[in-house]
């Protein structure tokens, strides 16, 4: 089983928007463009290519740890815990609609699962917005399966200047930068979207 996710939750309130910090954020790109990618793949996905079965998982409770008492990603961590079957791998989706699109690797993923991806990435085009380089360090959906030992990375654009601000609204996202997060997705499993073996898919790669 491969088990693909993202939250679908917005933060309470705009503690980084210094003059709304009480109003809730939108949530257009922090949250939504996650969950929008991964409805479009359950609509264009050829389960007859992929050599598994694909869960699509809806995290609720990410998003709003130190207010009010919350931890970060409650629903995640409750969902790793209590699931009685094992993925193969997770690859959670998060914060990808940016319109200036820069997904670098994340410091916590898994550093095969994340290489393939980028380089399957490269294939298709996208070198100059799949970065193959650390960037970010993150507590995001992937760590409570990366804590049970199952392969995880997180796919996500952290440099968002609208992050937990009032301002993260739909005029921020990009349609082309959601497609190109799905189409990486979508030709990961029809190729079969099984977990890769050590070297495939690892050579080097040279800029667009």
């Amino acid at each position: 089983m491969f088990l693909l996710g993202a939250h679908y939750d917005t933060r309470l309130r705009a503690d980084r928007d210094p003059e709304a910090s009480a109003q809730p954020v939108p949530g257009a790109n922090d949250g939504a463009s996650g969950v929008a990618v991964l409805l479009e793949l359950a609509r264009v996905l050829d389960l007859s290519t992929v050599q598994g079965e694909v869960w699509l998982v809806f995290f609720d409770a990410e998003d709003n740890g130190r207010l009010d008492g919350w931890d970060w990603v409650i629903g995640s961590r409750y969902f790793a815990t209590n699931m009685a079957v094992t993925p193969e791998y997770v690859i959670i989706v998060d914060m990808i609609g940016d319109a200036e699109q820069d997904i670098y690797y994340e410091g916590n993923s898994d550093p095969l699962l994340r290489e393939h991806l980028w380089t399957l990435a490269a294939e298709l085009g996208y070198s100059a917005y799949f970065i193959p380089e650390v960037q970010h360090t993150l507590l995001d959906d992937h760590v409570p399966f990366l804590e049970r030992g199952i392969p995880a990375i997180d796919v996500i654009d952290f440099d968002y200047p609208y992050w937990h601000t009032v301002e993260d609204t739909v005029d921020k996202v990009s349609p082309e930068s959601l497609e190109r997060v799905g189409r990486v997705l979508e030709t990961f499993l029809e190729s079969g979207g099984r977990y890769p073996v050590s070297g495939e898919g690892a050579a080097e790669r040279g800029g667009n």
